[in-house]
């Protein structure tokens, strides 16, 4: 079955706001075998909204999911285009009315007269709950095309999906027709290099992609004939990855380091200074680091390097903040002040500014040290400030998970 995504608002088509709906909606629906084929995104002009919503219908999809312009404010005004495009009626709903003003009073807020619009509902629609706030969803089948209108709200949204257009409207077991495995540390070309021979064997059964982004290259395993076995599949291609590969799906690799000590009963601290406190924030995502993580301190002068960490001050003179031996003694600073296994740290020049020839901007260096070893890894990743805290706490993480997992 196939799908259109209709996302409606001028915030999207300016900028300022991401459109994430789109993407959770097609990673939510392809187990249910429901592909979008068609991702349109429009303004909040009434007649583009109709003209667009037309175009769709015209295209015979199976399903139609329409966010955004639900609100209570002048430009919100996708039931508008929709009674219009329907000859449909505009209806009062008087008792969800009253749900929204002791929605308000519980909070002691009284409820502006814009929100009334928001009991006003198509007549011809089925109403989907909002458990997350106030704009209630409507279901629609035009011309055979199930059609779903929702807040553009992402957690209202998604929360509709999950709780009543699966269970009323899809009513499917979902079928994992798809995996996909996680890597860190490895380039798109080098990490195809390992499993080209795979895919050959199995291309006339599966479709396999590459996908790279900044903190790894994830890759994609789709099933094309019912009688393979996906997770036999899997294994052998994760087999050929390693020691690159980390997990499946949704794993995270802060989330794979903490099994891993959890698993080893170690535990561990950061000395950060050009990742400005992202390598102890990521780990903290995941649920129980309490057992594991100990804290973080975010050096990034060097009189903090030496009064906190125990740096020698005529090393940081001899050798730059940025340099090898720098990271070493913040590793191992943090590791002796914190009592933890494990210590981690990073020092480096995220730019846009700072840089030399000898020490250009990109430079960083990660030191780890672990009950076993110490080492320290160079990288330059010059691809903007932002990017670069992100690849060394991307990186600095890989190194300490192959560090456990080598011993």
């Amino acid at each position: 079955m196939n799908a259109a995504v209709l996302t409606i608002g001028d915030e999207l088509l300016q900028g300022f706001t991401v459109d994430t709906n789109s993407s959770w909606l097609g990673t939510i629906l392809l187990p249910y075998n429901i592909r979008i084929t068609k991702k349109i995104t429009v303004g909040d002009k009434l007649n583009d909204i109709i003209s667009e919503t037309q175009n769709i219908l015209d295209d015979k999809y199976d399903f139609l999911f329409v966010t955004g312009g639900l609100g209570p404010t002048h430009d919100d005004i996708t039931k508008e285009a929709f009674r219009q495009l329907l000859d449909d009626e505009i209806i009062f709903d008087e008792n969800y009315y009253l749900q929204l003003k002791q929605h308000f009073e519980k909070r002691s807020i009284k409820m502006p007269e814009s929100n009334r619009s928001q009991a006003m509902l198509l007549k011809t629609a089925d109403v989907i709950p909002n458990d997350n706030g106030t704009a209630l969803g409507m279901h629609l089948l035009i011309k055979g095309t199930h059609t779903f209108i929702m807040p553009g709200v992402p957690g209202e949204m998604r929360s509709m999906v999950n709780k009543y257009i699966i269970p009323n409207y899809i009513k499917k077991t979902p079928v994992e027709n798809f995996i996909t495995i996680k890597t860190a540390g490895i380039m798109e070309s080098h990490l195809a290099e390992k499993v080209n021979g795979l895919m050959e064997k199995y291309s006339h059964s599966f479709r396999f992609a590459f996908l790279p982004h900044y903190s790894g290259v994830s890759f994609r395993i789709n099933k094309l004939d019912e009688n393979e076995n996906l997770l036999n599949v899997k294994d052998e291609f994760f087999k050929a990855m390693l020691p690159y590969a980390y997990g499946i799906n949704d794993n995270t690799l802060e989330e794979i380091l903490g099994l891993k000590l959890i698993e080893y009963k170690f535990t561990i601290a950061t000395a950060e200074s050009c990742t400005g406190g992202l390598i102890g924030k990521r780990l903290t995502d995941s649920a129980g680091s309490s057992e594991y993580f100990l804290g973080s301190v975010t050096a990034y002068s060097n009189q903090l390097k030496t009064s906190l960490l125990n740096v020698p001050n005529d090393i940081i003179q001899k050798f730059g903040a940025v340099s090898e031996e720098v990271a070493l003694e913040m590793a191992k600073g943090v590791r002796a002040k914190t009592g933890a296994d494990i210590g981690i740290s990073t020092t480096g020049i995220s730019g846009p500014s700072g840089g030399t020839k000898t020490k250009p901007v990109g430079l960083v260096y990660i030191g780890v040290v672990t009950p076993e070893k110490s080492m320290v890894k160079k990288y330059n990743f010059n691809y903007g400030r932002n990017i670069h805290r992100e690849m060394t706490t991307t990186a600095a993480l890989n190194i300490t998970r192959l560090a456990i997992e080598q011993g």
